[in-house]
């Protein structure tokens, strides 16, 4: 069969070309060969070409899998490849730690496999700084209640957190955009057709601006406790930092810290170093932005009343199925990580029952 036939020869190619640091200019197709036909392509390089496939698509190379036949042309390689995601696929469920390489570096990623049908996986858009680790036992517990109920899961670490590469201060808006495309088409890539999102808290706002963008069809977004005004985010998350120096018996506003990011310079809050470029990104979002998100089916779920969150849904243009309003506490503010079962089931029926 035709190398040309391999759904992970584009990825392949791509892989390798970085990997290999190749000319892109080149023509790469399936029947290009590596032995033998790419001077850089050595012993050395077959290690490093190991290591990043393995990195790039969540697989395992046995020692047996390492021959020349393996490494013979771009073909060859990309259909061990779908082989081996196709095999995986069958033969193990739970979570799946890895690292996808990006344009930005390597994203620490978790999947969370369902027994069964995999066309469908839901991406968790994780929250902003210190309530990121708030969130994690929700987010495992919620991966496991939707596994349960038939549906993949994948929770990752935008650039500049968590274990991905990068510091904070190296984090961008833009940057974390692109790093959920970028988990989508390598679901997409590895055979999940459907990908619903759910956001939590600014993760919310990523979500509905990444709809928006038409990049890659969503099929359902829930949200959870959504912050769409990041405008009055960022004020509350500096206000920690003003706060702190009061209680050390100096004077520092949130308007003197905002001066400070608008000339450029970075600033430090509760061990984050918040870039001037990301600050004016989130001061750039504010009450009257409005999305269009097209036929996405969207589910509010917050701690606020149901009329209230339906108000402010519609105002923005969201394409609003549901509110719910469980009972919890506010995850995001608690000084030790917590469950909240009713979030997780109210969660699990959105994504799991009919669009209504």
């Amino acid at each position: 069969m035709s190398g040309e036939d391999n759904s992970s020869l584009v990825e392949v190619i791509g892989t390798l070309t970085r990997i290999l640091q190749l000319d892109e200019r080149m023509a790469l197709g399936a029947d290009t060969r590596l032995l033998g036909g790419i001077p850089e392509f050595d012993s050395l390089a077959v290690a490093s070409v190991v290591i990043g496939l393995e990195e790039r698509f969540g697989l395992e190379f046995d020692d047996e899998d390492i021959s020349a036949e393996l490494f013979e042309t771009f073909g060859t390689l990309a259909a061990f490849v779908d082989r081996s995601r196709q095999s995986s696929a069958v033969r193990s469920d739970g979570p799946h730690p890895y690292f996808l390489t990006t344009s930005s570096g390597n994203l620490y990623v978790i999947r969370h496999d369902a027994p069964g049908d995999r066309s469908r996986c839901v991406v968790f858009v994780a929250p902003f700084a210190e309530e990121m680790n708030r969130v994690r036992e929700i987010l495992t517990s919620t991966a496991q209640e939707l596994n349960t109920a038939g549906l993949s899961c994948c929770s990752f670490d935008f650039h500049g957190t968590g274990d991905s590469d990068g510091e904070f201060s190296d984090a961008r808006w833009s940057g974390w955009l692109s790093d959920l495309h970028e988990v989508v088409k390598s679901l997409q890539s590895q055979g999940f057709q459907t990908i619903d999102l759910i956001g939590v808290r600014l993760g919310g706002l990523l979500a509905a601006e990444y709809i928006e963008t038409g990049a890659t069809k969503i099929g359902r977004v829930v949200v959870w406790d959504p912050v769409f005004d990041s405008n009055k985010y960022l004020d509350q998350f500096l206000r920690t930092r003003s706060m702190a120096a009061m209680m050390a018996g100096k004077t520092e506003s949130v308007k003197d810290l905002r001066t400070r990011l608008l000339a450029g310079n970075s600033v430090e809050v509760a061990g984050y170093e918040l870039h001037p470029e990301l600050a004016s990104s989130l001061a750039a979002r504010g009450p009257e932005k409005r999305f269009a998100p097209g036929n996405t089916a969207m589910y509010w779920i917050s701690r606020d009343e149901a009329v209230q969150a339906h108000d402010r849904a519609l105002r923005m243009g969201c394409q609003l199925i549901r509110t719910l309003r469980p009972a919890y506490e506010p995850y995001w503010a608690s000084a030790e990580t917590t469950r909240a079962p009713a979030l997780t089931q109210a969660t699990v029926d959105c994504l799991t029952g009919p669009v209504r």
